[in-house]
C-alpha cells in the first residue's frame, strides 16, 4: 500500500529530475528563442512551486516526530562521556 510519505516521496524526486532537467537544457543553450526561454523558465518555478508545497504539506509530520523524539529522549539518562555534569 502507497503511503502519503512514499507518494510525496515519489512526486518531489520526479520533480527535481524535471527541474534539473530543465536546467540542464537551458545551461545547455538549447533554448531556440527568448520565448522558449522563458517558458523553459516558467515550468523551472512551477517545479520548484509544487516541490515547496509538497515539502510544507509534509511539515506537520515531522516537526510532530521530531517532538516525540524530543520528549522520548529527555527521559534517557546516558552514562559517559556523553553525559552532561
Amino acid at each position: 500500500m502507497l503511503t502519503l510519505e512514499t507518494l510525496v516521496s515519489k512526486l518531489r524526486k520526479e520533480l527535481r529530475e524535471n527541474y534539473q532537467s530543465i536546467g540542464d537544457t537551458m545551461i545547455g543553450g538549447a533554448a531556440k528563442d527568448y520565448e522558449q526561454y522563458k517558458y523553459l523558465l516558467g515550468q523551472a518555478h512551477a517545479y520548484q512551486s509544487m516541490d515547496q508545497a509538497l515539502t510544507e504539506i509534509l511539515k506537520p509530520n515531522e516537526e510532530k516526530e521530531t517532538e516525540a523524539d524530543v520528549r522520548e529522549n529527555n527521559n534517557v539518562i546516558r552514562f559517559g562521556r556523553d553525559s552532561e555534569d
